[in-house]
């Protein structure tokens, strides 16, 4: 069984949701409000083994697409555009990339970069975290797990220890309750089934991908902020420069998640 949320206007054109890492399909709550603005059904599914969606063995994350396809078949959509936001990018990327009938737009907003790609600019914590995943990605499914246990005990221990690298403008983006409190949701909900879903995510994320972004056909916009520390900007560059035709749009100032104040001009071409 694969769970979704769904947001925004009923008969609206539909727009697929790729939530990041150790995220959940209740991220689309965050798009409500724009969504409905801007006339856009948000489907978001959880992925094997997060929140409510069953297990389910990945051997590369392409295999994901099997998954978007089914959702998209369930809810009878032809094609829609796509969204991949921070670890979610590179499976939103997948599916543009595989089903390119049925996708006729693709946006990637923070989106985490293939494996090998440099990690300068990334926050030690973070690029820590992923070298330790690329090697033994259960445990860190199982790390993050423990986090979630903090968030549940301890929620403003655990946004002190979640945000001690992040640069100020992330800082006060999750002082924002409309920002902080779907955080915290979505994290706990990651971990719902336990931290094997999680883990699986990082596995998929730090090995190679199974496909290639040159073969992806639909137009495509990258957006990303240069104060990044969780993702750094260099990886938006390096999506722009591999997906053909693609937009480039940093934005100056923002980071991880103060990107979401613009959030609706992000949007406003899946609209037009």
């Amino acid at each position: 069984m694969i769970t979704c949320e769904v947001v925004g206007d009923p008969g609206a054109a539909p727009v697929l949701l790729c939530h990041g890492l150790a995220d959940s399909r209740l991220s689309a709550q965050m798009f409500t409000q724009v969504a409905g603005a801007l006339g856009l059904r948000m489907v978001a599914p959880d992925r094997p083994g997060t929140g409510r969606t069953d297990p389910r063995h990945l051997t590369r994350l392409v295999d994901w697409v099997q998954d978007a396809a089914l959702v998209l078949d369930a809810l009878g959509i032809d094609a829609a555009a796509l969204i991949g936001v921070s670890g979610g990018g590179p499976f939103a990327a997948a599916c543009a990339a595989q089903l390119p009938s049925r996708v006729s737009r693709l946006t990637l907003i923070s989106a985490l970069g293939a494996p090998g790609w440099p990690t300068d600019g990334m926050a030690t914590g973070e690029r820590l975290s992923l070298e330790a995943a690329r090697r033994v990605p259960g445990f860190g499914g199982w790390f993050l797990g423990r986090l979630a246990v903090l968030a549940r005990t301890s929620p403003e221990l655990f946004l002190r220890v979640a945000t001690s690298e992040l640069p100020g403008t992330d800082r006060q983006a999750l002082e924002q309750p409309a920002i902080r409190d779907p955080f915290l949701a979505n994290y706990l909900e990651a971990f719902r089934r336990g931290s094997r879903g999680v883990g699986q995510d990082l596995r998929v994320l730090t090995h190679p991908w199974g496909f290639e972004l040159g073969s992806i056909q639909a137009p495509a916009l990258v957006c990303h902020g240069d104060a990044d520390l969780t993702v750094p900007v260099q990886h938006a560059r390096r999506f722009a420069a591999a997906i053909p035709g693609a937009q480039l749009q940093i934005h100056p100032g923002h980071g991880h998640f103060s990107i979401f104040d613009a959030i609706r001009d992000i949007l406003a071409p899946l609209a037009r």
